[in-house]
């Protein structure tokens, strides 16, 4: 196993190279290893496939391999829920091929050969999207195990504090009274450590934006796939 997944936000960046290409993988990994990058080669994509967990970092990836191809590793990767960008590298372009690559969310296509800087560009704008999604589902995880921690009657609360219940209207509602409403609402706060109501609608508007922004930044298979 390559990484735990419990430290992976922790380790740094690496780039994982694909390729059948012994000659060409070989000159890969001491490019980008002179230009300062931790690279992890493999000859195969059942090589990779048996390795990988869940590492920060980006995978520059062959499309054209024997057994199975560059395209068919990728759509596993995004089936087991395994986002990493993809720098999808091949010696056969096509127009219905790169735009099929580019629709699932790879961060590029490149034609062998490839200009170094070119390359370059390509990892480090990889590394800022890898980084930016974990970000992103760190935060999200956090405030979602908060959320999802409420009991059924704090949650009720929430969602009338949300609407913008006033205290009144929430006892009228709930057929309890103001000070029972009041208390509700205190207990709420406390278990989502927030000592506003400002602090409260952020933190339910952020969980809510995050969740949109996950689903949204989900790779998509390959039309058909």
């Amino acid at each position: 196993m390559l990484s735990d997944p419990a430290n992976s936000n922790h380790n740094p960046s690496t780039v994982f190279v694909v390729d059948d290409d012994v000659d060409l993988r070989d000159s890969l990994v001491m490019l980008l290893r002179a230009l300062g990058h931790i690279v992890l080669p493999f000859s195969s994509a059942e090589e990779f496939s048996s390795s990988y967990v869940d590492q920060p970092g980006c995978l520059v990836l062959d499309i054209q391999m024997p057994g199975k191809n560059g395209i068919e590793l990728y759509e596993e990767l995004l089936t087991q829920g395994k986002r990493i960008p993809v720098i999808f590298i091949t010696a056969h372009a096509s127009i219905s091929i790169a735009v099929a690559a580019l629709k699932t969310g790879a961060i590029d296509f490149l034609e062998k050969p490839f200009d170094r800087n070119t390359l370059s560009d390509r990892i480090e704008r990889a590394f800022q999207a890898d980084a930016a999604w974990r970000e992103c589902d760190t935060r999200y995880q956090q405030l979602d195990q908060l959320v999802q921690g409420l009991s059924e009657n704090d949650q009720e609360t929430l969602k009338m504090i949300i609407l913008g219940d006033t205290n009144k209207a929430m006892a009228a509602k709930l057929l309890i009274t103001e000070r029972a409403v009041e208390l509700r609402r205190q207990r709420l706060m406390q278990r989502l450590n927030v000592r506003s109501l400002p602090e409260l609608l952020n933190l339910t508007i952020t969980h809510r934006v995050l969740a949109e922004v996950r689903e949204l930044n989900q790779p998509r298979l390959f039309p058909g796939a």
